[in-house]
């Protein structure tokens, strides 16, 4: 089962929108002609390339996931998972990837495999969330902290298997792949969130802090959400939380 089942809503409300950063720059980099969104989430980036006139097929791992992307691309989302996807060799004039090559169990195979759909002379477009801690990590690690809450064994790839979480690392990872990197540098955008919707995804059970959020008492998930909300009442602005992710642009 994927970590991400049964978190979709969550996620589209959370996390999602932190994901959505990087969007702008991954389509202002696509080629014209068909687009490939893997990992594809709630289908956010896939409807906003079908807006700007490129045929697209999403793909995601979690058929939750697929159920909310399917809403807004009916008929263009397949459910399936790196490192194998159900398309031919050079069926794609741009394969994007946000924030997917983070969380496969096999980050080689996995651009391998969007190196191998994509033709000769199309783009690769990758995210990866960087080794940086993220500022909105600091907010829900304060509430658990306070809650005495206990994070679960961390779920970490086996050495011969991981990434450097830097640009350069995703760039390895890319020309290994047999692409040619054309851009590897850093985004950097301020997420926007109201404070209920980023604990929202917590409760929710999206990703490393949903797990230690359910993996605790019922005792310290009250105290942290009390905790997390001590000082954000609801009507208060959203939050403005830095971001930063890896991102390479490479060439088939």
């Amino acid at each position: 089962m994927s970590a991400w089942s049964g978190v979709a809503e969550a996620y589209r409300v959370s996390f999602g929108t932190l994901c959505a950063g990087p969007v702008d720059r991954l389509l202002a980099d696509a080629l014209d002609g068909p687009l490939l969104d893997v990992g594809c989430g709630t289908g956010g980036l896939a409807a906003s390339a079908a807006s700007a006139g490129h045929p697209v097929v999403a793909v995601d791992a979690d058929p939750d996931m697929t159920v909310v992307a399917a809403a807004s691309l009916p008929g263009r989302v397949v459910g399936a998972a790196l490192p194998r996807l159900p398309f031919p060799d050079d069926a794609f004039a741009t394969t994007t990837a946000n924030f997917v090559v983070n969380h496969v169990p096999d980050p080689r195979a996995a651009v391998a495999e969007l190196a191998r759909v994509t033709r000769r002379g199309g783009r690769v477009a990758m995210t990866s969330w960087t080794s940086a801690p993220a500022a909105w990590a600091g907010l829900v690690g304060d509430a658990f902290a306070s809650a005495g809450a206990v994070a679960p064994p961390a779920q970490r790839l086996a050495p011969e298997l991981d990434f450097e979480r830097s640009p350069e690392g995703l760039a390895g990872l890319a020309a290994g792949a047999g692409l040619q990197p054309l851009t590897v540098t850093e985004l950097r955008w301020t997420w926007e969130v109201p404070a209920a919707d980023l604990w929202a995804g917590v409760t929710g059970g999206v990703a490393g802090p949903g797990r230690t959020f359910l993996a605790q008492s019922r005792e310290v998930q009250e105290a942290a959400t009390a905790a997390f909300h001590a000082d954000r009442p609801a009507d208060r602005a959203p939050l403005r939380l830095a971001a930063v992710a890896a991102y390479v642009l490479a060439e088939g």
